[in-house]
């Protein structure tokens, strides 16, 4: 069944979103889209979340108080579940997903997801906000996985676009198996440099993955025209970059969590980068986008 896309206009931002993950999928500004347009051939997704794991579990399988729990799917599930249009004013709209006996039975934890969608200036702030409903602990990771259009023409080649970050990184990428599993070693990457270069090769080994980055923004550039679109993602712990080959998108993800590693124990409360969150408390995360023409 299609999902319901329910639109905003505000002064001169327009966008559109589905009831399906919540996923954004238009993004534009005095009528110039941002966002990738889904073509099946590379990517059929726009902006999933990534809840409430990011990336893949190791042999599906992990554990929780001495139970064994399954979930085969990369990036959780809250992707491909409807979420409820739960208030729309002129300029935001909030979505809530909520915890079922569905999902009790691959994720052991009571839970409420809201997404909010808030249009400023030219600018749309996308919240996150995880409410805990049990009476104990949760363990989850959030990632968000935005595609953005790379015009791609007679003018206009991939190799002209590049990534450019508030400040000079040096940082290795971590190593990924062929089960998108992360290994202990890392590879050189940036070398204190402020420019990631886009290639039709660039994405060769899956996603380029980042700890200790000390931008919390970054910015798709290109060399021959003025239009941009940049990310601020204040005080996610991870940030990934990623694309299909030669593809005309590209993906900036921050996460708060990231695959298991391959040496993994299996336990939910020892998987690297997991976040715990106590009975009754709530977690806020943002990314803030704007696109200039």
């Amino acid at each position: 069944m299609e999902s319901t896309i329910n639109t905003l206009k505000y002064g001169n931002v327009e966008i559109a979103v589905a009831d399906r993950g919540a996923e954004l999928r238009s993004y534009k500004v005095d009528g110039e889209e941002f966002m990738w347009d889904r073509k099946p051939e590379f990517w059929a997704a726009t902006s999933p979340v990534l809840f409430p794991f990011v990336g893949t579990i190791k042999n599906g399988a992990y554990s929780f108080d001495g139970e064994k729990y399954e979930i085969s799917t990369r990036h959780g599930f809250a992707r491909t579940e409807d979420f409820e249009l739960v208030e729309k004013s002129e300029n935001f709209l909030k979505f809530r997903f909520s915890s079922n006996k569905e999902t009790l039975e691959k994720y052991p934890f009571e839970f409420e997801l809201f997404i909010t969608y808030t249009i400023v200036g030219n600018t749309l702030e996308i919240g996150y906000n995880v409410v805990n409903k049990n009476d104990s602990d949760i363990y989850f990771s959030l990632g968000t996985h935005p595609a953005f259009a790379l015009d791609v023409n007679d003018d206009i080649k991939l190799s002209d676009y590049y990534l450019e970050f508030e400040k000079n990184e040096t940082s290795k990428k971590y190593k990924l198996n062929e089960k998108g599993l992360v290994l202990d070693e890392k590879a050189d990457c940036l070398n204190n440099e402020n420019k990631l270069h886009i290639t039709e090769t660039v994405f060769d080994d899956d996603a380029i993955i980042f700890e200790d980055l000390k931008s919390e923004k970054v910015v798709i550039k290109n060399s021959k025209n003025s239009k941009e679109l940049s990310v601020k993602y204040k005080g996610f712990h991870y940030v990934a970059f990623w694309s299909k080959s030669k593809a005309p998108f590209v993906c900036i993800e921050p996460w708060y969590g990231i695959s298991d590693f391959e040496n993994t124990s299996g336990k939910l409360e020892e998987k690297i980068g997991i976040l715990k969150l106590e009975a009754g408390e709530e977690f806020f995360a943002k990314l803030v986008i704007e696109g200039k023409k």
